[in-house]
C-alpha cells in the first residue's frame, strides 16, 4: 500500500510519550501496535459489507441469544457496539487485504511450508528400556502382536488412550528427530526402535495425506502472510518510538 508505513509513522506522532510509557511498562505496547497498525490498513479500504449479517454469525458462533447477551459480551471484553461492528468490518477487509496482497506469494510460500501442511497419522511406542522396545518391536514385526496392545500396555508417553495412534495431524510441533523419521518413512513401514531423549520409541508410519494448494488452504496462507506482514510493520514502529522516547529522555 502506497505510504503506508509514513501514515503509521505519522499517526503514531500524535500519540504521547507518556502514553507509549504506560503501554511499554505494561508489556501492551506490540500488542497495542499491532492492533492500531491493523485498523489503518483498514482504514485504506473501501468495502461494502452487510455488518448485520456478519452480527448475526458472531451471535449464532457465541450462542448470544438477544442484544441483552450481546452486550454483555461487548462489555466483559472492553469494547462497544461501534468497536464490535468495526472489527467484524476489520476482519473481512483483512481477508480482501491478504488475497490482493498476498494471493501471489502463497503458491511460493505453499511450496516452502508444505512439509508442515501435509496430515500425518502415525503409531507410536514410548518407553524407558532399550531391551523392552526391541523386544516389542520384534513381537510388532513377526505379527505376535498388535501395535495398538501393545501400546496400550506399555507406552509410557503419548496417545496411550487412542491404543498409541495420533493423528492425523502436522509434524510441524514434534521432536526434530521423530519429525526426521516420518519425513523419510513409508507408509505402513514400522522402523527399528530409536532413542528420543530419554525415551525409546517405536514408530510406524499409518498414513499420509499431502497437503493441496486448494482455495481454502491459499485463504489461510495469505492470512498467515498478512499476520507475518502486520508483525513486521508492529516491530519497526516499536523500534522507532521506543528510540525516539530514549532519545527525549536522555
Amino acid at each position: 500500500m502506497i505510504d503506508l508505513e509514513k501514515d503509521i509513522e505519522e499517526k503514531l506522532n500524535n500519540l504521547s510519550d507518556e502514553f507509549i510509557n504506560l503501554l511499554r511498562k505494561n508489556n501492551l505496547l506490540n500488542q497495542f501496535l499491532r492492533n492500531f497498525i491493523t485498523n489503518i490498513i483498514c482504514s485504506k479500504v473501501d468495502l461494502k459489507i452487510n455488518v448485520e449479517n456478519l452480527n448475526k454469525d458472531f451471535c449464532m458462533k457465541n450462542n448470544l441469544l438477544d442484544e441483552k447477551a450481546l452486550l454483555q459480551n461487548l462489555s466483559f471484553r472492553g469494547i462497544n457496539m461501534d468497536d464490535h461492528m468495526r472489527n467484524l468490518e476489520n476482519t473481512e477487509k483483512i481477508k480482501l487485504i491478504a488475497s490482493q496482497e498476498f494471493s501471489k506469494n502463497a503458491e511460493t510460500e505453499f511450496i516452502n511450508t508444505k512439509t508442515l501442511l501435509d496430515q500425518y497419522t502415525y503409531s507410536l511406542i514410548t518407553v524407558k528400556d532399550s531391551d523392552l522396545a526391541h523386544e516389542l518391536y520384534l513381537q510388532i514385526d513377526s505379527k505376535e502382536a498388535e501395535f495398538s496392545e501393545l501400546a496400550s500396555n506399555y507406552s509410557l508417553e503419548g496417545n496411550t488412550n487412542k491404543s498409541g495412534i495420533i493423528g492425523p495431524q502436522s509434524i510441524g510441533n514434534v521432536h526434530p528427530l521423530l519429525k526426521e523419521k516420518l519425513l523419510t518413512a513409508k507408509k505402513n513401514e514400522l522402523l527399528n526402535p530409536f532413542q528420543v531423549d530419554k525415551w525409546w520409541v517405536i514408530l510406524r508410519l499409518e498414513d499420509k495425506i499431502e497437503a493441496k494448494l486448494d482455495d481454502s488452504l491459499r485463504s489461510k496462507i495469505t492470512l498467515s502472510l498478512f499476520d507475518k506482514w502486520v508483525n513486521i510493520l508492529t516491530i519497526n514502529s516499536s523500534k522507532r518510538l521506543m528510540e525516539n522516547t530514549t532519545k527525549e529522555v536522555t
